[in-house]
């Protein structure tokens, strides 16, 4: 009787314990970390009445399916209200009860082959079932636990797991229907043959979970690379329409100038020759100064440092030639690196920028530095809000003509060096 007593809550402690365990090891979020004890308390008692329901469910109904559904449901329950709130936690639940069941499956085919071969006792039959059964149980919530450690993906606004949902369920259909079907062939041939069935439909659902990580991220990766495209497409557009804009004003500039110098001729009194030098400084604040012969990147860095003094910026990017860059790539590279470095002007009343370009025999060289209060980690975007895909976009740019792109801070001065091999 004691041992009848020991095994049968061998059986139940495991089941409830790799079903907590799965589900605690699932991402969560903070609002559902419960640090009040009432939070705890209302999660033991659900767990509690998890494994109640995994003896009553099967005294009331007698029923596989019914109790194959019932405490599915109310699992996936308890980890979405209680633990993560996920749609991709759902999926890994739903997963590991059917691999649950499907290992408790095997673990009953193998005890009635053992005691086929052995001739054992009923009770003895039914020990070895209940081990087999936590020890298999054990041994797959081990495995999910480094799938989720390894490969567990947060679900994507665009990416569906619907399909991935129809994995489990299937695969648990399909056991079912060829254990009740197959009751000729597994007289002939034997269980094994069932135990091997359901071992492979195991690996062929491991995989999909493992697969499955692959395409998401692969999704991902796709939806990220729209959105650097956009991105770039907008940002260029808006420098040719700033171009066509200095287009039209210099023209206009140019017919001022001329109106003006008639009117110096016209007038030599002091006042109207103030006016018209006031007059002439402020169009040449209209006008561009050219920076480099490289059309693109002297509109950029026009439209850029246009709030900066002679004293904060310093530039020296003639006789360097950037041709070789399209301009989608330029507006990428230096609107973005420009973006990054005037990032740090508003906390920095000291900010100094300085932009050079060498052509050192058959590489071209460009170096912008500035200065910064602010700690750069690679990979680490240091800006409030932003996920550091500036420099990611920098960088596959550069890639693109087989260039690199390194970066490098000492004290409170920080540099990204391209260095372009010879494109021509």
């Amino acid at each position: 009787m004691i041992a009848d007593w020991i095994f049968s809550l061998l059986d139940i402690a495991s089941l409830t314990c790799c079903s907590a365990y799965l589900v605690i090891s699932l991402p969560g979020r903070e609002e559902l970390a419960g640090n009040n004890k009432l939070f705890r308390a209302v999660k033991i008692v659900v767990w509690i009445i998890y494994a109640l329901l995994t003896v009553m469910i099967p005294m009331i109904w007698h029923d596989d399916s019914i109790t194959m559904i019932g405490l599915t449901l109310y699992y996936i329950l308890i980890g979405y209200m209680l633990y993560h709130r996920d749609k991709v936690g759902v999926l890994y639940q739903v997963g590991f009860m059917f691999f649950m069941y499907t290992t408790q499956m095997i673990a009953i085919f193998t005890a009635m082959k053992v005691r086929e071969v052995y001739s054992l006792e009923n009770k003895t039959y039914a020990y070895i079932m209940i081990l087999l059964k936590a020890c298999l149980l054990v041994i797959i919530t081990f495995v999910f636990k480094v799938i989720i450690e390894k490969r567990y993906m947060s679900v994507q606004p665009r990416f569906k797991i619907r399909g991935m949902l129809l994995v489990p369920v299937i695969s648990v259909i399909l056991i079912f229907w060829f254990a009740i079907s197959s009751d000729v062939f597994l007289l002939r041939f034997g269980h094994e043959w069932l135990i091997v069935y359901c071992a492979l439909v195991l690996v062929i659902n491991l995989y999909c979970f493992y697969f499955w990580y692959d395409v998401s991220k692969t999704q991902e990766l796709k939806h990220k690379l729209e959105l650097m495209r956009q991105q770039n497409e907008l940002i260029h557009q808006f420098y040719a329409d700033l171009e066509s804009n200095y287009a039209k004003s210099r023209k206009v500039i140019h017919d001022i100038r001329n109106h003006l110098q008639m009117l110096e001729q016209s007038q030599k009194l002091a006042e109207s020759q103030s006016y018209v030098a006031d007059m002439h400084q402020m169009l040449n604040a209209l006008g561009m100064t050219y920076y480099t012969d490289n059309r693109m990147l002297n509109i950029i860095l026009n439209d850029k440092i246009k709030e900066l003094n002679q004293e904060q910026f310093q530039c020296s990017l003639m006789g360097v030639h950037l041709d070789f860059l399209s301009e989608m790539d330029t507006t990428t590279i230096f609107a973005n690196l420009l973006d990054n470095a005037l990032e740090e002007r508003t906390a920095n009343e000291n900010f100094r920028l300085e932009l050079q370009g060498k052509q050192i025999q058959d590489f071209c060289v460009i170096k912008m530095s500035n200065t910064t209060k602010r700690t750069y980690t690679p990979g680490k975007s240091a800006k409030t809000g932003h996920e550091g895909i500036g420099l990611e976009n920098v960088r596959n740019a550069v890639e693109k003509y087989h260039g690199e792109m390194q970066t490098d801070q000492k004290g409170y001065v920080f540099s990204v060096t391209l260095l372009f091999p010879d494109n021509n």
